[in-house]
């Protein structure tokens, strides 16, 4: 049976990488052009196309139909973790020298979804680098 195969944790993260990057492209576009202008075929299509994407995310953030992964893998998933958090953290660290006493940052969902998309596609791509050009 073909669900019965596991897939490897590189082409798992290939599809997370590839699915996100759909996302992105759909929050970045939603910011930019109206979405209730748009034909209902092309609407339903675009739904159906990122209910997909988000589907396949669940399963690959999940690890369903993945191979175990073995020490390499787990130290490559850990410097891309670490790298994440000190960018992170070096952002806020910008974020609280930049702004002014007394302002607020207000992120609203849309802009939360561009964010989050963007974090976890660098966690696939940083993780498929480190996975191509480490020792």
């Amino acid at each position: 049976m073909y669900l019965s195969k596991r897939i490897s944790l590189t082409r798992n993260r290939q599809l997370g990488a590839l699915c996100w990057a759909l996302i992105l492209a759909a929050g970045l576009c939603a910011r930019f052009f109206p979405v209730r202008g748009l034909p209902f075929p092309v609407r339903i299509a675009v739904a159906v196309l990122l209910g997909t994407a988000g589907v396949v995310v669940v399963c690959t953030t999940l690890g369903l139909f993945t191979e175990k992964g073995d020490e390499r893998s787990a130290e490559n998933e850990r410097r891309t973790n670490a790298a994440l958090f000190t960018l992170f953290f070096l952002a806020m660290g910008a974020g609280l020298f930049l702004l002014k006493d007394g302002r607020t940052v207000l992120i609203g969902k849309g802009e939360l979804l561009v964010i989050f998309s963007s974090v976890c596609l660098a966690k696939d791509l940083l993780f498929l680098a480190y996975e191509r050009w480490s020792g």
